[in-house]
């Protein structure tokens, strides 16, 4: 493509069974993207889809989100004149394709994600989790911060018995 005619388009299909992009697993990744050869390198724009691992943020399971990544990048050519941040193409004249999806695969994770919008999470005194078994932890309805206020509290109410 970088020794293509200014303008010249080029249909992409990704399908892999899996992706292992550093410490990200994308199991399956599906899509397609377009490459247009424009004056400054390759522009890259399309939607891949895909299913990321993660955790539960209430019980710390683990859970399969399905996300979309949508593609829209500028790959600089030569990869000398990127901008700080940015993406180059290789003096190979390939595009890695693996650190954009990487990137963009995390930011698509919600800041908490939960397995089920029900989810008990974990019991806060033994660890077990609520929504595989009830524990047999005491509940106790005040914040552990004013327990010192109870305390007060319940040594005021016997000192006037």
């Amino acid at each position: 493509m970088l020794e293509a005619d200014l303008g010249t388009k080029r249909k992409m299909e990704l399908d892999y069974p899996r992706v292992t992009i550093d410490d990200v697993i994308l199991e399956p990744l599906k899509g397609s993207f377009q490459v247009i050869r424009g004056s400054e390198g390759l522009y890259i724009s399309g939607e891949l889809l895909t299913i990321i691992e993660t955790e539960c943020a209430r019980c710390l399971e683990n859970i399969y989100l399905p996300i979309s990544i949508k593609l829209d990048d500028l790959f600089y050519y030569p990869p000398d004149t990127a901008p700080p941040g940015d993406f180059g193409v290789g003096e190979d004249g390939f595009v890695d394709l693996n650190p954009l999806v990487r990137q963009l695969g995390l930011l698509e994770i919600p800041m908490k994600p939960f397995c089920r919008p029900d989810c008990k999470g974990l019991c806060a005194r033994c660890g077990e989790n609520l929504n595989d078994e009830t524990c047999e932890c005491e509940t106790d309805d005040i914040d552990p911060r004013l327990e010192s206020l109870r305390r007060l509290l319940v040594s005021k109410t016997k000192v006037e018995d």
